[in-house]
């Protein structure tokens, strides 16, 4: 009952980042869409490893706002690929979480998973400092 509770929880959260409004009727739909789609439990998600997830995410947000402010000073920003490594768990909810916080930034977008299924390629952007 309370991964359920958590899972509706997670959801609404999502959803009010991903509207960013904060009105009653945004949020009962919210609430109402995480009702309404399934919760599956195939296999049981370790809360520590949910806590620690959501702890990258919600350390991302300052970091992406950093990032949205140095991408408005740069000239032109560098592209390039990169490899992130995950946590191994093979977790749906927490495979998401992971993308989410790699894609969160604006320099950087999850574009797949290695064969091994432990890596994450990610393309990069690097900024480029204006003259002064």
């Amino acid at each position: 009952m309370i991964a359920a509770l958590l899972n509706v929880a997670l959801r609404v959260g999502i959803w009010m980042l991903l509207t960013q409004d904060p009105r009653t009727l945004n949020v009962l739909i919210g609430v109402s869409m995480a009702l309404l789609l399934p919760i599956e439990n195939r296999r049981a998600l370790p809360l520590r490893d949910l806590v620690v997830a959501l702890g990258h995410v919600l350390a991302a947000i300052p970091q992406a706002f950093q990032q949205a402010v140095q991408l408005l000073a740069c000239r032109r920003p560098r592209a390039g690929f990169d490899r992130v490594r995950g946590h191994g768990r093979r977790n749906e909810l927490l495979m998401f979480l992971e993308v989410f916080t790699i894609t969160l930034t604006p320099f950087s977008i999850c574009l797949s998973l290695d064969r091994s299924g432990r890596e994450y390629h990610v393309h990069t952007l690097t900024p480029e400092r204006r003259a002064p």
